[in-house]
């Protein structure tokens, strides 16, 4: 008869015991996982930063230190160069808008014009001799050669002070608003001497 001392049952019972056991697994620690989370998120930060810079930086539009001083008289509109992309401009930008600050002693309308194919020297009252088209630059390819005019006109006598221009365009699929051009512009309408 066996007993609870039988060392061949101990030996069967203590086998068939550790077999049912699962085996002991070390526990994983959660900060590597979160290592790895912290540095995927700092990489699409990064990734995320650099696309919308790259999206929002075609380059700066070329300027120039100098301002333009024109006159001119009541009710002849006066054309006045503010921009103008050189033969080596290398580069075509859909035109979204141009905006113009202008300060004077009464009112004057400003409107920026692209001139397609031409520039004039720097103030005209005719600019259809020198430019192939003359459009609202909105929604307009501007490239080498073109320039942005400003038409500038007034029912009264004025002086006018006109900031430099900005334009917003898109190059490729990146976009931006830059400033371009003339330092400035000065502009005296007197009156025309008709009676």
């Amino acid at each position: 008869m066996r007993g609870a001392a039988d060392p061949a049952h101990y030996a069967a019972d203590m086998a068939r015991d550790t077999a049912l056991e699962p085996p002991t697994l070390p526990h994983p620690t959660t900060r590597p996982r979160t290592l790895r989370w912290l540095v995927l998120v700092a990489v699409v930060l990064v990734l995320g930063a650099w696309l919308a810079w790259f999206l929002r930086s075609p380059g700066a539009l070329p300027t120039e230190d100098r301002s333009v001083t024109a006159s001119g008289v009541v009710g002849t509109p006066l054309y006045v160069r503010a921009f103008s992309a050189p033969s080596d401009f290398g580069r075509t930008l859909h035109v979204s808008g141009v905006k113009v600050h202008t300060e004077a002693s009464a009112d004057v309308t400003v409107t920026p014009l692209l001139c397609t194919g031409g520039s004039i020297n720097d103030v005209t009252t005719a600019p259809e001799q020198f430019c192939d088209d003359l459009a609202n630059p909105e929604g307009k390819d501007l490239a080498a050669g073109d320039s942005i005019l400003l038409e500038i006109q007034a029912d009264q006598p004025v002086e006018a002070h006109i900031d430099r221009l900005s334009i917003g365009f898109r190059q490729d699929i990146r976009s931006a608003t830059e400033p371009a051009g003339v330092a400035g512009v000065d502009v005296t309408l007197a009156a025309s001497g008709k009676s």
